[in-house]
Order: structure tokens, then C-alpha cells, then sequence
């Protein structure tokens, strides 16, 4: 199935859930994911939000612990390619993009200095990657350390399946954006869609290794992928800013 051909999304996840019938929780997480063609919010989130002022000022250059650890105990290989890692420290800033550009949308402004401090040294981020879709839960925040980190940068795929899944899911969400012609002039922060179909990508990827290694594996299966789109999901779907 090529990229850019005319199919409607529901027949393409059609084909997902026939040709992965036996994966639990895929069904759910496809209704999620063809949901997002109402969602105001996945909407914004595609066409991208302006940088805030506040990223420029200097004051927030101090990294979190959390991508300390990431930077100091994985690959910073800047490239995917054969015998590269799968997961990469850059992607653990994907999370601030994410929980950064969601809490914008949902506050309908920019950030006070405190909101955007939060976004940068608070603790959703590390929440999101060590708790997963009980990132919303009332339970003590994690402590990340140097060797959940390492763990996460030797990940591989168990399977040619699990792999064949993630992509799929991953069409899914590339033909919704397409289909709908979202953004098709470029989006608010100067990147293009195809650039944010990447850090989804990227996103998505980053927490289904978390799911691993939380788990005690290092190779990344189907029920990660489950888990993890789950996350991804009701990260676009809960108003985030009553968390913050």
C-alpha cells in the first residue's frame, strides 16, 4: 500500500485488524486511533504549535534528570540505520514535545514561566515513560535511574511480527492525517507534517521499549505496542492540564 494513495483510513484499519485478529487490545487501540479523526485536539497537535517565547530565553537550558540520564546511558547516534540502536537519547525529548504542545492546546495560550517550568523539570514526562497509561494515577511518581536508561537503549524487536505491527498502526495514523488534509500548507511551527509523523513515530517507538524494559525484557513484543498506543492516546484524549 503506498503512502500517498487515496485509500479512506477505515478501509486501511480494516485491514489491520484482519490481518492481526489473534493481538488483544488492537481493536481498541485502532477505534482509538480512527477516533482522532474527530479529536480537536490531534488536530491541533498535526498542525503544530508556535515555539513559545519562553524556549528562548535561557532560563530553561538546565536539562531535567531525566534526559541527563538518557544522554549519559544511551546512544546518541543521530541516525536509523542497520546496527544503529532502535531507541536513541534524542527520542526521550520527543516526551517534552509531546506533553509540551498537548498542555498548550488544552490551555488555549502560552505558558506562564511556571506552567513552563513544570513542562521542563516537572514530572510528567518521567511519569508518561516509567507508568505508562497510569501516568494519570494517584501513585508516587517513579525514580528514573542510569540503568532503566541503558536497558532501554539495547531493545530490539521479538519478532518480524511485532515490527509489521507497529508500522501498521503507524499507516494508520499517517493516512488519517492525509485523508483529512490537515495541514497541508505547513504547519504552525515551521516544520511539516511529514516531520511530525516522525516524532510520532519516535514517540510511539519510545514507549513501547519503556513497556519492555518496565516489563523485564529487552525486546520490544505486541502487547507493548497495545500499551503503548494506549498511552499515546489517552496522553491526546485526557486534559492534561488539571495534572500538571
Amino acid at each position: 500500500m503506498g503512502l500517498f494513495s487515496a485509500e479512506p483510513t477505515d478501509e486501511v484499519a480494516k485491514k489491520v485488524l484482519d490481518e492481526f485478529n489473534d493481538v488483544d487490545g488492537l481493536k481498541e487501540v485502532v477505534g482509538g486511533v480512527l477516533a482522532l479523526q474527530d479529536s480537536r485536539i490531534y488536530e491541533e497537535l498535526v498542525k503544530g504549535v508556535p515555539n513559545d517565547p519562553l524556549m528562548n530565553s535561557g532560563d530553561y537550558d538546565e536539562p531535567s534528570e531525566l534526559i541527563k540520564l538518557a544522554s549519559k546511558n544511551m546512544s546518541k547516534f543521530p541516525l536509523s540505520i542497520p546496527f544503529a540502536p532502535l531507541i536513541v537519547a534524542k527520542y526521550v525529548l520527543v516526551t517534552y514535545t509531546f506533553v509540551s504542545d498537548i498542555y498548550c492546546i488544552r490551555l488555549g495560550r502560552q505558558f506562564s514561566k511556571e506552567e513552563f517550568y513544570n513542562v521542563c523539570y516537572g514530572p510528567m514526562a518521567t511519569r508518561i515513560l516509567l507508568m505508562l497509561e497510569n501516568f494519570d494515577s494517584k501513585d508516587e511518581t517513579p525514580r528514573p535511574t542510569a540503568e532503566f536508561f541503558k536497558r532501554l537503549g539495547k531493545v530490539k524487536w521479538q519478532d518480524k511480527k511485532s515490527k509489521k505491527l507497529f508500522n501498521q498502526i503507524l499507516e494508520i495514523l499517517f493516512m488519517l492525517i492525509f485523508n483529512k488534509k490537515w495541514a497541508v500548507r505547513g504547519r504552525k511551527d515551521g516544520s511539516s507534517v511529514s516531520s511530525f509523523s516522525a516524532t510520532e513515530n519516535a514517540f510511539i517507538l519510545l514507549l513501547s521499549g519503556c513497556s519492555a524494559v518496565i516489563d523485564g525484557r529487552d525486546k520490544i513484543n505486541t502487547f507493548d505496542l497495545i500499551r503503548a498506543n494506549k498511552t499515546y492516546l489517552k496522553l491526546i484524549n485526557m486534559d492534561i492540564s488539571k495534572l500538571m
